[in-house]
Formats: C-alpha cells, structure tokens, sequence
C-alpha cells in the first residue's frame, strides 16, 4: 500500500466522523480518540469498576459535540454550486461530438443527474475529503448493444495505490496502473444475510500499451493481486474494454484533488483544521459539564463521628453521634467557580477562531462596501482559494470528457479544441446595485461604449434568474411600442 495513503486515510475518517455528527464521534469506534481517557478515569476502570457506571462514561454522557464543522463544508459546497458550469463540446457546434460524448452532459453516470450531480459530488468530497476518482467506463444493455459511456465515481479511500508515467507520450496517459477496493456487501442466498465481499479493480497497460481491467475477488483478493502480472496478464484473467470496437491506449482514470489532477498529488483535507477545532470543543465541553456536575453537587463533611451515621443524602437530617473526644462538626464543601469561567472562556476562544473559516459567517460580516478582491481574500482554506478548488474539480471532469472524445474516435486535437467544461467562480463577485444599473444605462446612452445585447448581459447579471433572454425581451418591448400605439389612435391611456 502507498505510505501516504496510510497517512491521509485516517485523516479521511476523522472529517468523515466530525462531518457525520455526535453520534459517531462520541459512539464510533475512534469514540475514545476523539475524547481521550485521563489516568486517573484509566485507574478508576482498571480497578474493576463497569465501563458504563464509571466518570468517564458520566463525562462523555454529558459532553456535547457541536457540529460547526458540518455547515462550513456544505456552505462552502453548496456556493460553489450557485453558478453553473459551461460545458462546450464543439468549435462552432456541439455536434462535432459523438451523441454518446453529449450524453454525459445530461446522463452519463450511475445516478442519472448529469455532469451537474457529477460536480455536487465531486466539490463536496473536494471540500471534505480533498479528493475523489472518476473513471470513465462503458456500459450496453443487456444484449450488449447500445454502448454508452458512464462515468464511475470513488471516494479517497478506495484509491488505494497506482504508479505514475514519468514522461506519458498522451498528456492523460499519466497512470501505468491504479488499484480501487470495491468491496461491498452481498447477499448470501443459502443463509439468507448479507456477508463482506472483499474486491478488488485493477485499471492497467499491458506490455503492448493497451487498457485492460481485472478483478481479484474473495478472502483472497490480496494474493491473486499480488501474483497478478501486470505487464503480461493472462488473458482469461482480464477484459479489455471496448467502445464500438476500439479499445483505449491509456487509462481513463481521473484522481481531483485540492488544486491539482493526479494520484500522487497528495494533500490534506482544506478544512481539516476546522474538525480539529470541532473536537477540542467536544473536549473542552466535557470538562465543563463535569465541572458544573460537582459545582452544582455541594459535598456534605461530617467530621468526628461515628461512619455508620455518615451515610446520609442531602435534603436529609443529620443526626451525628461522636466517635471520640474531639467535637462533631457538620458542613458543606463548595468548590469555586473560577475554573469553569476559564472553561467557558477557553470554549469561547475555540469558537471565535471559526471567523476565519466560516464562509457564511464571513461574507455576512464583509459587508455592502467590501470589495470583490477583499472577498475572494477572505473565502480562502488556507493558502488555497474557493474558486481554485472548483476549477481543479472542473478540470477533472473536462479530463473526463476528453477520455471520451477520445475513445469515440476524435484526436488529440480535435478533442482539445472541442471540449471544454468551465466553472462560473464570479460567486464571490458583488452584485450590482440599482442605481448603479441606472447610472450604467444613463452613462451608455451618452458614451455608446456598449451595444444593447452587451449591455443587457450587464443586467442580466445584475438580476440573475429575472429576465427573460435578450430576444424574448426584444419581442416584449416591440408588442410594447405596438400596444401603446393602438392605446393613442383609440385615445386611451393604457
């Protein structure tokens, strides 16, 4: 296995169980991780006592883990889908691709949502994750005709290893191998439950430079991928996949990360230092409620009496009988409440750093005069840019297409010329206002620096979503003239 697979795979389930919510964080089975035990709890369970009636089972009972992790990411997702994309898939007409090329534009995955699903799915395991695979693969109907083209999706940890071409003659050709666990569950019709499948895909060139997959399936997938001859594979082993006769000379395997295409890319998730921050919260909690518990809980004291009476509850009477010559006393220890204002404060603290990672807490506070540039200089993860993670997951599923172009018979070329698949990243871009629409108009009326389908495009842009197209406008504004002028020849004022 890769060695930075290992590395990153846990940081994957850690923002998977911070994003998934209280229960996994304070049940999972990384429960004791996320909430460690302190000596003292460790020697209270070590000395016998149930796990169930112990103070630490008491302290992550009372503990609340606050999702804030959970918003910013489907925020940060859920702006980057506010614009659409652009896909274009010809020079002067998108017919100068193959129909099953087009198709993916609407269709073209196992969800039936199009390329607009596609992205959805792609940004947020961009924003989660900070990665996600996307193969393009070839599917017909059940008498194996009507091929169509499909693309298949995994997340980061069933991309398990791969090596890369140094110098690949193809500029997509980048993959001499990759490796995908498709393990899943599957029926077991004899014993009627559903038992682990262990599986696992291997996408691959063989010695002649063609793409072939196989399968190694069962207890023993391991073995059989281990064993298997990557270069000279036995050929009833493989499929060599096909569309319309024609195989392919590379792999059409796309690995999106962060800001960058490509297996070895490696990076960590953008807002991992927000789940962090989500945790140390949950920590800092717990210890808080634990200190309200014994605030709130004053400890009755008798001292110098016989132990047999001292086994009394609060709200009852006390009625010492002394065990010496020394006097009985009886009170009640309080602690003080300066160590949980310093809780509270260290919780506030946490929160307050989320300001500068929150996206809709920092466009709310950017304010009607913030500037585009100040914006896009504060919706940033890091040194990474909002709008750098979408083109990056744009650029995949372009790859994607151009996989396609190319396996239905365009070249290189033609295919570079012809796809193309652009995010809309002026979401971060202040809206105009309506007088300064009014003074656009007045100004191009005087100057005629812009045409009208121009200048329309401006108040398009104004009111997204509001206005018709420019021609339906132009219709509307000539049934206008024709309207008022009926009204005057019959000297009505409509």
């Amino acid at each position: 296995m890769n060695p930075e697979y290992e590395r990153c795979a846990r940081l994957w389930e850690y923002v998977a169980d911070c994003y998934a919510g209280a229960e996994r964080v304070k049940n999972g089975p990384n429960a004791t991780e996320y909430l460690p035990i302190n000596s003292l709890e460790r020697d209270e369970l070590r000395s016998g006592v149930p796990f169930e009636e112990s103070r630490y089972a008491f302290r992550r009972r009372v503990a609340s883990y606050e999702n804030f992790f959970r918003p910013i990411v489907d925020d940060v997702v859920g702006f980057m889908q506010r614009n659409p994309a652009t896909a274009r898939f010809g020079v002067a007409s998108d017919s100068e691709s193959a129909p099953e090329v087009r198709d993916l534009k609407d269709w073209g995955n196992f969800y039936n949502d199009g390329l607009t699903g596609l992205k959805s799915r792609l940004n947020f395991a961009q924003i989660l994750y900070g990665r996600y695979g996307m193969l393009l693969d070839v599917r017909a109907d059940r008498n194996g005709l009507n091929p169509a083209f499909r693309i298949a999706e995994y997340s980061a940890s069933k991309i398990l290893d791969a090596e890369i071409t140094a110098e690949p003659a193809n500029p997509f050709a980048a993959l001499k191998w990759l490796l995908l666990d498709e393990s899943d569950m599957i029926f077991d019709r004899a014993a009627k439950k559903w038992r682990p499948n262990r599986r696992l895909k291997l996408l691959a060139l063989d010695a002649a430079g063609r793409y072939y997959v196989a399968t190694f399936e069962g207890a023993d997938a391991e073995r059989q991928w281990r064993n298997h001859d990557l270069e000279r594979p036995n050929p009833d082993d493989v499929v060599y996949p096909t569309f319309k006769g024609a195989g392919l000379n590379f792999v059409p395997f796309t690995v999106c990360n962060v800001d960058r295409l490509g297996f070895d890319a490696w990076a960590q998730p953008p807002y991992l230092d927000v789940a962090r921050l989500a945790v140390e919260n949950y920590v800092v909690d717990s210890w808080y409620k634990m200190g309200l518990y014994f605030h709130a809980t004053p400890t009755l004291a008798v001292c110098n009496a016989a132990r047999e009476q001292t086994n009394v509850r609060l709200g009852g009477v006390v009625w010492p009988r002394g065990s010496g010559s020394n006097p009985v006393t009886v009170s009640i220890l309080e602690t003080s409440g300066r160590g949980l204002a310093e809780l509270r404060n260290a919780k506030e603290e946490l929160k307050g750093i989320l300001r500068y990672s929150s996206l809709r807490d920092l466009i709310e506070r950017a304010g009607a005069n913030s500037s585009q540039d100040a914006l896009r200089a504060r919706a940033t993860t890091g040194s990474v840019s909002i709008a750098t993670i979408d083109k990056t997951g744009a650029r995949a599923i372009e790859e994607q297409l151009c996989f396609a172009s190319m396996w239905s018979g365009a070249t290189l070329e033609e295919t570079c010329a012809r796809i193309s698949y652009l995010p809309d990243v002026s979401y971060l871009g202040s809206e105009l206002k309506l007088d300064s629409v009014v003074e656009l108009i007045k100004t191009n009326e005087e100057t005629q620096t812009l045409s009208n389908r121009n200048l329309y495009a401006f108040l398009e842009k104004a009111a997204p979503g509001v206005l018709p197209s420019y021609e339906d406008n132009e219709e509307q504004k000539q049934d206008d003239v024709a309207t008022l002028r009926v009204a005057a020849q019959q000297g009505v004022t409509p």
